[in-house]
């Protein structure tokens, strides 16, 4: 598994982990990682967003310290897909698969 801060300009938006071309993005608020399908789209295809790889304490720097919770009432649809989402990935298990990589 591989990390990824997911930039908006030199603002990270997102960490994300991209594991067997599944690309799954942590979520403040639900406090998991989530598939994301349009993250991996923008990875592989559309380049809208940058990716520079991270190893695990970057990446729980960023979601300790960095990202914000998207705004409840704006993303309230997406939000509740992730507060239902029984797939979601646990932080600590995804820090943890990553640590043997070396960015």
């Amino acid at each position: 598994m591989k990390l990824y801060p997911v930039k908006d300009g030199d603002e990270p938006v997102w960490v994300a982990a991209l594991a067997h071309e599944t690309m799954y993005g942590y979520v403040p608020n639900t406090g998991k990682f989530h598939d994301n399908n349009a993250l991996r789209n923008d990875f592989y295809m559309e380049r809208d967003f940058s990716y520079e790889p991270i190893g695990s304490a970057e990446a729980r720097r960023l979601i300790d310290d960095v990202l914000t919770p998207f705004d409840e009432e704006d993303f309230d649809e997406v939000l509740t897909e992730w507060r239902a989402d029984a797939k979601a990935l646990d932080p600590a298990e995804v820090l943890s698969m990553a640590a043997g990589f070396n960015p």
